[in-house]
């Protein structure tokens, strides 16, 4: 017997996981490149490239090997959560959206240095920005 076929949501689920993990590993390796970074004042630059790049592939490659294992308990904790709930759907959903604006709220203050103030944005400027 083969093993059973993955649902279209579980696929989903799976898929929008791993891009919130891939993020989260990106914004981690932001902050600790900003930090290699101010090493140059004081180090030569070839030598902090190379503990740039041995720090992020050392990073990837830890991170990336737990990622699937992470993928996986996450979705049978969310889908076992999921039965309790009324609109299980829905919820694992909004908890994932949750998580994906956390991240974009650390990588903006990560790249600029304030919180994101959301009551800010305007319609115009998301205009701007698909006209570009």
């Amino acid at each position: 017997m083969s093993a059973p076929k993955p649902k279209f949501f579980h696929i989903i689920l799976n898929g929008y996981f791993r891009l919130l993990c891939i993020l989260a590993v990106d914004l981690v390796i932001t902050v600790i490149n900003s930090k290699i970074l101010a090493l140059a004042a004081g180090h030569h630059r070839m030598l902090v490239t190379v503990i740039g790049m041995v720090v992020v592939l050392l990073l990837f490659a830890f991170l990336f090997s737990i990622i699937d294992k992470l993928t996986k308990f996450v979705l049978k904790i969310t889908i076992e959560m999921g039965n309790l709930l009324a609109f299980r759907k829905t919820a694992i959903f909004l908890l994932m959206t949750g998580l994906l604006i956390g991240i974009f709220s650390l990588y903006h203050y990560v790249w600029f240095g304030l919180w994101p103030d959301y009551r800010s944005l305007q319609v115009q400027d998301l205009y701007k920005l698909i006209q570009l």
